[in-house]
């Protein structure tokens, strides 16, 4: 299931020029990995849209979710958050787009 989101996302780049954290309700959240990239470039004949999104799984704070089931009593699961940016490519604004359950 996914949530869509909207407005502009504060992000931090590391030296290589990759996307390192990203700011979220309670605080920065470090990129363990890029997920999947794209670039949509439509409707150049009107207004453009250029746009390069980028799929990101976030590092778990707070120590994950609970496990359920035998023999997991008290124990934690990473749980990786997965969120969604675009990059508008004529504006220069990083946006939300959608987060991941």
């Amino acid at each position: 299931m996914t949530e869509l989101l909207d407005g502009i996302a504060d992000v931090r780049f590391g030296d290589s020029g990759a996307i390192c954290a990203v700011r979220l309700a309670g605080g920065w959240a470090t990129v363990s990995r890029v997920a999947n990239q794209w670039v949509v470039e439509t409707d150049w004949w009107r207004t453009p849209v250029r746009r390069h999104y980028v799929r990101l799984l976030l590092e778990s704070r707070g120590g994950g979710r609970r496990a359920t089931g035998p023999g997991t009593a008290d124990r934690r699961e990473l749980a990786d958050e997965c969120v969604e940016l675009y990059h508008d490519l004529e504006t220069g604004v990083w946006h939300w787009s959608r987060r991941y359950d």
